[in-house]
């Protein structure tokens, strides 16, 4: 196990924290894996992980100054508030489709209810 400074965009804002893990990509993953893909969004937008050699980078240190240092407690907290945003998104379409399949069949019973009275 070594560690990983990785850099997380989530909800607009980049975060970089520090991940310990057996390479970059499972680094990468252990943040990925705590967001969800929604029909609304992401819970991580994206996320790259630097290892040693890779934090020597133009890349890495551009990406670090333009992130906010966060611990993976506290990341873990922010994506989980942006999977429940994403949750709350895809069940209120869902409670839509549902409502107006309801009013269809609704107006469909006044339709014929009026028929009758005419």
């Amino acid at each position: 196990m070594e560690n990983y400074m990785v850099i997380a965009y989530v909800n607009g804002v980049n975060y970089m924290t520090k991940v310990e893990a057996t390479s970059e990509y499972n680094a990468e993953h252990i943040i990925l894996d705590i967001g969800i893909c929604g029909k609304h969004g992401y819970g991580v937008d994206g996320c790259m992980a630097y290892g040693r050699e890779a934090m020597k980078t133009e890349t890495f240190i551009a990406s670090a100054l333009n992130a906010k240092p966060i611990s993976l407690e506290a990341l873990t907290v922010k994506i989980e508030a942006r999977n429940e945003e994403i949750r709350k998104r895809d069940n209120a379409e869902k409670e839509i489709e549902r409502i107006q399949k309801q009013i269809k069949e609704l107006e469909k019973q006044l339709e014929e209810n009026k028929k009758i009275l005419e």
